[in-house]
């Protein structure tokens, strides 16, 4: 946009307008086509910062994404939320009451199992 301003402003001058009211109006028209032509230029520099903000905002934002991802994956994977407990059954502590988990494996072994909290045994004697 500069230089087709300039252009004009090389064809006022090559035309040699006298100095009258209309070369007068020319070359306010020119002055405000180059103040709007920086203007312009400024803001195209504004939009080029906004957008390379915007660029790394998006970043920011894909690792959110994936860090928040792995964090779902965490909590489907949680222990709480599986089926791991189909694979034991519950016994209550005679003496504590406490629950304990025991996999069939450890019930078919000779040893009597115990309570993990009071170390008393599951079965009693």
């Amino acid at each position: 946009m500069k230089t087709k301003i300039a252009y004009l402003r090389g064809l006022m001058e090559g035309m040699q307008l006298p100095e009258d009211n209309n070369t007068k109006l020319l070359r306010a028209i020119a002055d405000c086509l180059d103040a709007m032509a920086d203007e312009i230029e400024a803001e195209e520099t504004r939009v080029d910062m906004i957008e390379g903000d915007i660029d790394e905002i998006n970043g920011d934002i894909d690792e959110l994404d994936e860090i928040v991802g792995f964090l779902i994956e965490d909590e489907e994977e949680d222990p709480d939320e599986t089926d791991w407990e189909d694979d034991f059954d519950f016994y209550t502590c005679p003496n504590c009451g406490e629950v304990v988990p025991i996999d069939e494996e450890s019930l078919n072994d000779e040893a009597d199992p115990i309570c993990p909290k009071c170390n008393a045994k599951l079965f009693g004697d």
